[in-house]
Protein backbone atom coordinates (compact mmCIF):
# COMPACT_ATOMS: atom_id res chain seq x y z
CA UNK A 1 0.00 0.00 0.00
CA UNK A 2 0.68 3.60 -0.71
CA UNK A 3 1.98 5.59 2.24
CA UNK A 4 0.07 8.93 2.30
CA UNK A 5 -0.95 11.57 4.18
CA UNK A 6 -4.38 10.07 4.95
CA UNK A 7 -2.75 6.64 6.00
CA UNK A 8 -0.73 8.84 8.92
CA UNK A 9 -3.72 10.73 10.16
CA UNK A 10 -5.55 7.63 10.56
CA UNK A 11 -2.42 6.37 12.16
CA UNK A 12 -2.43 9.32 14.90
CA UNK A 13 -6.31 8.91 15.51
CA UNK A 14 -5.75 4.69 16.18
CA UNK A 15 -3.43 5.19 18.23
CA UNK A 16 -5.72 7.21 20.37
CA UNK A 17 -8.55 4.61 19.35
CA UNK A 18 -6.71 2.12 21.25
CA UNK A 19 -5.70 3.98 24.50
CA UNK A 20 -9.21 4.01 25.21
CA UNK A 21 -10.38 1.08 27.84
CA UNK A 22 -11.58 -2.27 25.13
CA UNK A 23 -15.04 -1.36 26.27
CA UNK A 24 -15.13 2.26 24.91
CA UNK A 25 -13.29 1.70 21.37
CA UNK A 26 -16.50 2.64 19.15
CA UNK A 27 -16.60 0.07 16.34
CA UNK A 28 -17.88 2.68 13.54
CA UNK A 29 -15.02 5.36 14.90
CA UNK A 30 -12.45 1.97 14.49
CA UNK A 31 -13.70 1.45 10.68
CA UNK A 32 -13.46 4.78 9.98
CA UNK A 33 -10.19 5.43 10.73
CA UNK A 34 -9.11 1.62 9.36
CA UNK A 35 -10.95 3.11 5.63
CA UNK A 36 -9.18 6.46 6.02
CA UNK A 37 -5.76 4.52 6.43
CA UNK A 38 -6.38 2.61 2.48
CA UNK A 39 -5.02 -0.96 4.84
CA UNK A 40 -7.19 -3.90 3.71
CA UNK A 41 -9.83 -2.31 1.69
CA UNK A 42 -11.46 -5.66 0.96
CA UNK A 43 -12.03 -6.14 4.88
CA UNK A 44 -13.41 -3.17 5.17
CA UNK A 45 -16.02 -3.51 2.84
CA UNK A 46 -16.84 -6.70 4.50
CA UNK A 47 -17.35 -5.11 7.79
CA UNK A 48 -19.12 -2.76 6.44
CA UNK A 49 -21.48 -5.25 5.28
CA UNK A 50 -21.68 -7.46 8.46
CA UNK A 51 -21.64 -4.73 10.52
CA UNK A 52 -21.08 -4.63 14.33
CA UNK A 53 -20.92 -8.48 15.86
CA UNK A 54 -18.39 -10.16 17.99
CA UNK A 55 -16.20 -11.41 15.73
CA UNK A 56 -16.25 -8.27 13.80
CA UNK A 57 -14.76 -6.17 16.45
CA UNK A 58 -11.94 -8.72 16.81
CA UNK A 59 -10.88 -9.09 13.00
CA UNK A 60 -11.00 -4.66 13.01
CA UNK A 61 -9.10 -4.82 16.03
CA UNK A 62 -6.69 -6.96 14.62
CA UNK A 63 -6.38 -4.68 11.14
CA UNK A 64 -6.05 -1.53 12.98
CA UNK A 65 -2.82 -3.35 15.07
CA UNK A 66 -1.73 -4.43 12.14
CA UNK A 67 -2.24 -1.34 9.87
CA UNK A 68 -0.15 0.39 13.24
CA UNK A 69 2.93 -2.03 12.22
CA UNK A 70 3.33 -0.47 8.53
CA UNK A 71 5.55 2.77 8.16
CA UNK A 72 8.79 3.76 6.55
CA UNK A 73 11.72 2.26 8.06
CA UNK A 74 14.74 4.30 7.70
CA UNK A 75 16.96 1.33 7.29
CA UNK A 76 14.46 -0.11 4.07
CA UNK A 77 16.30 0.04 0.73
CA UNK A 78 12.81 0.79 -0.87
CA UNK A 79 12.69 4.31 0.94
CA UNK A 80 16.23 5.16 -0.10
CA UNK A 81 14.61 8.15 -1.90
CA UNK A 82 12.31 9.36 0.35
CA UNK A 83 13.16 11.82 3.29
CA UNK A 84 11.59 9.34 6.04
CA UNK A 85 12.03 11.83 9.07
CA UNK A 86 9.48 14.01 7.32
CA UNK A 87 7.55 11.35 6.62
CA UNK A 88 7.67 9.79 10.23
CA UNK A 89 7.32 12.91 11.20
CA UNK A 90 3.54 13.16 10.50
CA UNK A 91 2.90 10.63 12.88
CA UNK A 92 5.18 9.02 16.24
CA UNK A 93 8.57 8.67 15.99
CA UNK A 94 9.81 5.22 14.89
CA UNK A 95 11.07 4.25 18.62
CA UNK A 96 7.77 5.28 19.88
CA UNK A 97 5.62 3.56 17.93
CA UNK A 98 7.52 0.13 18.67
CA UNK A 99 6.54 0.80 22.43
CA UNK A 100 3.17 1.52 21.50
CA UNK A 101 2.83 -1.57 19.68
CA UNK A 102 4.00 -3.30 21.85
CA UNK A 103 1.19 -1.96 24.58
CA UNK A 104 -1.09 -2.90 22.13
CA UNK A 105 0.06 -6.29 21.36
CA UNK A 106 -1.03 -6.95 24.97
CA UNK A 107 -4.47 -6.66 24.51
CA UNK A 108 -4.90 -9.37 21.83
CA UNK A 109 -7.46 -11.59 22.21
CA UNK A 110 -7.08 -14.62 24.86
CA UNK A 111 -7.51 -18.28 23.45
CA UNK A 112 -10.29 -18.08 26.08
CA UNK A 113 -11.76 -15.36 24.60
CA UNK A 114 -12.72 -16.99 21.49
CA UNK A 115 -15.69 -19.08 20.91
CA UNK A 116 -16.14 -22.40 21.78
CA UNK A 117 -16.11 -23.86 18.65
CA UNK A 118 -13.04 -22.32 17.25
CA UNK A 119 -10.96 -23.07 20.89
CA UNK A 120 -11.64 -26.63 20.17
CA UNK A 121 -10.50 -26.52 16.53
CA UNK A 122 -7.46 -24.67 17.40
CA UNK A 123 -6.54 -27.18 20.19
CA UNK A 124 -7.02 -30.39 17.58
CA UNK A 125 -5.44 -28.26 15.32
CA UNK A 126 -2.33 -27.84 17.67
CA UNK A 127 -3.20 -31.48 18.91
CA UNK A 128 -2.28 -32.99 15.04
CA UNK A 129 0.39 -30.47 14.54
CA UNK A 130 2.35 -32.20 17.66
CA UNK A 131 1.83 -35.38 16.64
CA UNK A 132 3.33 -34.70 13.10
CA UNK A 133 5.98 -33.52 14.45
CA UNK A 134 6.76 -36.09 16.96
CA UNK A 135 6.27 -38.43 13.74
CA UNK A 136 9.09 -36.46 11.42
CA UNK A 137 11.12 -36.55 14.47
CA UNK A 138 11.43 -40.45 14.68
CA UNK A 139 11.29 -40.49 10.77
CA UNK A 140 14.75 -38.46 10.99
CA UNK A 141 16.43 -40.29 13.30
CA UNK A 142 15.33 -43.76 11.17
CA UNK A 143 19.07 -45.08 10.30
CA UNK A 144 19.54 -44.94 6.69
CA UNK A 145 19.58 -48.71 5.89
CA UNK A 146 16.79 -50.12 3.73
CA UNK A 147 15.92 -52.92 5.24
CA UNK A 148 12.67 -54.06 5.59
CA UNK A 149 11.33 -53.39 8.74
CA UNK A 150 12.98 -49.58 8.69
CA UNK A 151 11.06 -49.45 5.72
CA UNK A 152 8.04 -50.48 7.01
CA UNK A 153 8.36 -47.87 10.29
CA UNK A 154 9.40 -45.28 7.68
CA UNK A 155 5.99 -46.14 5.99
CA UNK A 156 3.89 -45.79 9.55
CA UNK A 157 5.33 -42.76 10.37
CA UNK A 158 5.19 -41.32 7.18
CA UNK A 159 1.56 -42.43 6.37
CA UNK A 160 0.55 -41.03 10.25
CA UNK A 161 2.55 -37.59 9.18
CA UNK A 162 0.11 -37.60 6.05
CA UNK A 163 -3.22 -38.39 7.85
CA UNK A 164 -2.71 -35.36 10.54
CA UNK A 165 -1.22 -33.30 7.60
CA UNK A 166 -5.55 -33.58 5.82
CA UNK A 167 -6.54 -33.18 9.25
CA UNK A 168 -4.93 -29.81 9.92
CA UNK A 169 -6.19 -28.51 6.50
CA UNK A 170 -9.83 -29.32 7.27
CA UNK A 171 -9.29 -27.76 10.52
CA UNK A 172 -7.39 -24.57 9.52
CA UNK A 173 -9.87 -24.00 6.90
CA UNK A 174 -13.17 -23.96 9.54
CA UNK A 175 -10.32 -21.29 11.64
CA UNK A 176 -10.06 -19.24 8.05
CA UNK A 177 -13.74 -19.22 7.52
CA UNK A 178 -14.68 -18.11 10.80
CA UNK A 179 -11.91 -14.94 10.70
CA UNK A 180 -13.59 -14.26 7.11
CA UNK A 181 -16.81 -14.20 7.34
CA UNK A 182 -17.47 -15.30 10.74
CA UNK A 183 -19.06 -18.40 10.81
CA UNK A 184 -18.77 -20.86 13.91
CA UNK A 185 -18.08 -24.37 12.59
CA UNK A 186 -20.66 -27.17 13.95
CA UNK A 187 -19.91 -30.07 15.74
CA UNK A 188 -20.18 -32.10 13.06
CA UNK A 189 -18.21 -29.94 11.06
CA UNK A 190 -15.70 -30.13 13.56
CA UNK A 191 -16.18 -34.07 14.00
CA UNK A 192 -15.32 -34.32 9.86
CA UNK A 193 -12.48 -32.26 9.94
CA UNK A 194 -10.67 -33.89 12.90
CA UNK A 195 -11.79 -37.27 11.15
CA UNK A 196 -10.02 -35.72 7.76
CA UNK A 197 -7.74 -38.89 6.41
CA UNK A 198 -5.28 -38.90 2.94
CA UNK A 199 -7.38 -40.53 -0.09
CA UNK A 200 -4.92 -40.56 -2.23
CA UNK A 201 -1.09 -42.33 -1.99
CA UNK A 202 1.17 -40.85 -4.38
CA UNK A 203 4.68 -42.34 -5.47
CA UNK A 204 7.19 -39.56 -4.79
CA UNK A 205 10.70 -39.55 -6.10
CA UNK A 206 12.17 -40.50 -2.88
CA UNK A 207 10.34 -44.13 -3.24
CA UNK A 208 12.49 -44.40 -6.15
CA UNK A 209 15.36 -47.04 -6.31
CA UNK A 210 18.31 -44.47 -6.93
CA UNK A 211 20.96 -47.38 -7.38
CA UNK A 212 19.91 -47.79 -10.74
CA UNK A 213 20.79 -44.60 -11.64
CA UNK A 214 23.81 -44.25 -13.10
CA UNK A 215 26.39 -41.25 -11.69
CA UNK A 216 25.62 -38.56 -14.15
CA UNK A 217 21.81 -38.92 -13.72
CA UNK A 218 21.46 -39.10 -10.35
CA UNK A 219 24.29 -36.21 -9.36
CA UNK A 220 22.08 -33.94 -11.92
CA UNK A 221 18.59 -35.13 -9.95
CA UNK A 222 20.89 -34.16 -7.09
CA UNK A 223 21.64 -30.63 -7.86
CA UNK A 224 18.21 -30.16 -9.09
CA UNK A 225 16.81 -31.52 -5.57
CA UNK A 226 19.21 -29.09 -3.59
CA UNK A 227 17.23 -26.45 -5.68
CA UNK A 228 14.09 -27.15 -5.63
CA UNK A 229 14.69 -27.72 -1.65
CA UNK A 230 16.42 -24.31 -1.41
CA UNK A 231 13.50 -22.49 -3.01
CA UNK A 232 11.07 -23.99 -0.96
CA UNK A 233 13.04 -23.29 1.74
CA UNK A 234 13.26 -19.69 1.30
CA UNK A 235 9.42 -19.71 0.72
CA UNK A 236 8.46 -21.00 4.17
CA UNK A 237 11.55 -18.41 5.38
CA UNK A 238 10.81 -15.36 3.53
CA UNK A 239 7.63 -16.15 1.57
CA UNK A 240 10.66 -15.71 -1.51
CA UNK A 241 12.12 -18.42 -3.72
CA UNK A 242 14.85 -16.19 -2.94
CA UNK A 243 17.05 -15.17 0.50
CA UNK A 244 15.92 -12.00 1.36
CA UNK A 245 17.71 -9.53 4.25
CA UNK A 246 14.76 -9.50 6.64
CA UNK A 247 12.73 -13.17 7.42
CA UNK A 248 9.31 -13.13 6.74
CA UNK A 249 8.13 -16.63 7.93
CA UNK A 250 4.66 -18.06 6.45
CA UNK A 251 2.03 -17.87 8.79
CA UNK A 252 0.02 -21.06 9.56
CA UNK A 253 -2.07 -22.03 6.53
CA UNK A 254 -2.63 -25.10 4.33
CA UNK A 255 0.54 -23.85 2.35
CA UNK A 256 2.70 -23.63 5.19
CA UNK A 257 1.62 -27.38 6.07
CA UNK A 258 2.26 -28.05 2.15
CA UNK A 259 5.86 -26.72 2.00
CA UNK A 260 6.38 -28.40 5.42
CA UNK A 261 5.56 -31.44 4.05
CA UNK A 262 7.64 -30.73 0.48
CA UNK A 263 10.09 -29.72 2.77
CA UNK A 264 10.65 -32.84 4.20
CA UNK A 265 10.10 -35.07 1.35
CA UNK A 266 12.42 -33.20 -0.36
CA UNK A 267 15.12 -33.81 2.49
CA UNK A 268 14.42 -37.78 2.94
CA UNK A 269 14.99 -37.61 -1.43
CA UNK A 270 17.99 -35.58 -1.04
CA UNK A 271 19.40 -37.77 2.52
CA UNK A 272 18.94 -41.10 -0.03
CA UNK A 273 20.51 -39.88 -2.82
CA UNK A 274 23.56 -38.65 -0.94
CA UNK A 275 23.76 -42.23 0.57
CA UNK A 276 23.84 -43.75 -2.83
CA UNK A 277 26.56 -41.66 -4.06
CA UNK A 278 28.72 -42.15 -0.96
CA UNK A 279 28.44 -45.83 -1.06
CA UNK A 280 29.63 -45.57 -5.10
CA UNK A 281 32.59 -43.43 -3.89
Amino acid sequence: MKLTKNYFEARAQAMKWFKSAPAKRDFTTGLTILQKSGFKPSVVALLIRRGEKDWTREKLTYCLRQMLQVYYNPDDPRFADEDVDVLNSQSQPVSEQKVDIEEIDKEKPSFKEKPTAIQKVMKLYADAHKRRDKANRQRAQLPETNDEETRNERKQLSEAMDADTAKMEALWALRERYDNDGTIPTEEEIIKAASEQKTEKKVTPAEEDYSKLDDKTLRTRRNSTRTLLTRKQNLLQYQKTTKQRTPNPLPDSPKKVRLEKDIERLTAELTKMDYELAQRS
